[in-house]
């Protein structure tokens, strides 16, 4: 396919790739395949967006609890973070890294939980799971949106025994290479402002969100 994505539309399909880690089940998943792990929770994840008790506006807080409560597990947020600043990651110190990792769940979660509520019927098709190495496997998806469908990969890596996402693929743009493409404005000298961008985010994330 080939199509012209705008950082907007990229980041609305990409709310998308979220569905599928809600409320795993920890048996079923080391009784199928990662696929048919991920497949069986987009179930569970439009039952939390259908739920008529959290639909309501004084309910939002509650079924935004939910999702991170499910959802935050299921992602690798430090290879997340790292990935999206590249090399540069190894110029950060320990306690840049916990602050930047912390401050980037915050952004993702700002970016795409108010784009999870406007869920509009989508729907999610796998079709097969790549294993990259011993380490990383690739589950590929279409997406079907208003009449269009659109590719959707997962990658996922293995720490340890768990299988955790760290970057989502939309019609072959990785929305963790976005943000490094961004993030690599901040931190291009060779001596970057690490400081000035971590108080960069700050702000972002602190500035209250848009009805």
């Amino acid at each position: 396919m080939h199509r012209s994505f705008t950082l907007s539309t990229l980041f609305i399909f990409a709310a998308l790739f979220l569905f599928p880690f809600l409320a795993p089940n920890p048996v079923h998943a080391e009784a199928n395949s990662r696929m048919a792990a991920l497949e069986s929770s987009v179930n569970a994840a439009l039952e939390i967006l259908k739920n008529p008790e959290l639909a309501n506006l004084e309910n939002r807080e509650a079924r935004r609890q939910q999702l991170r409560d499910t959802l935050y597990p299921q992602f690798d947020f430090s290879r997340m973070a790292q990935g999206a600043t590249g090399r540069k990651w190894r110029k950060f110190s320990s306690d840049q890294k916990e602050r930047f990792t912390t401050l980037f769940k915050q952004l993702l979660e700002r970016t795409y939980l108010g784009m999870i509520e406007r869920y509009q019927g989508e729907e999610v098709s796998f079709v097969k799971e790549v294993e990259q190495s011993k380490s990383v496997v690739r589950v590929d998806s279409i997406i079907y949106s208003k009449g269009q469908k659109y590719d959707m990969s997962y990658r996922m890596g293995k720490t340890g025994d768990q299988w955790k996402v760290f970057d989502v693929i939309i019609e072959g743009v990785s929305v963790i290479a976005n943000y490094r493409a961004q993030f690599k404005q901040l931190l291009r000298k060779s001596r970057p402002d690490i400081e000035g961008m971590l108080a960069k985010l700050e702000e972002k994330v602190s500035k209250p969100e848009a009805e």
